[in-house]
């Protein structure tokens, strides 16, 4: 798969130490909840942030709202919002 885009903001951002930053996820990971896999597997408070999914996740898909279902494809951008501490 071509890369995608994956943008974390709020206390996301801070827990994790990252805000942005590109993927080449492989043909299997087809939605949200696949790329929350392979985030997760990264281990620590990746694991604790993408291990399940909760309601104070927010998801979007090229600024749309977006749920673990929702499919992704080459060139999307996804962002992970979370406003409250993990």
């Amino acid at each position: 798969m071509n890369p995608i885009t994956v943008l974390y903001f709020g206390d996301l951002m801070a827990k994790l130490g990252i805000g942005r930053e590109t993927l080449r996820l492989p043909p299997s990971v087809k939605d949200i909840a696949a790329l929350m896999k392979v985030l997760a597997v990264r281990g620590g408070d990746w694991q604790a942030a993408f291990g399940q999914a909760r309601a104070t996740l927010h998801i979007t898909i090229n600024k749309r709202e977006a749920d673990p279902a929702a499919e992704i494809k080459a060139g999307d951008e996804v962002a992970f919002i979370e406003s409250v501490s993990l």
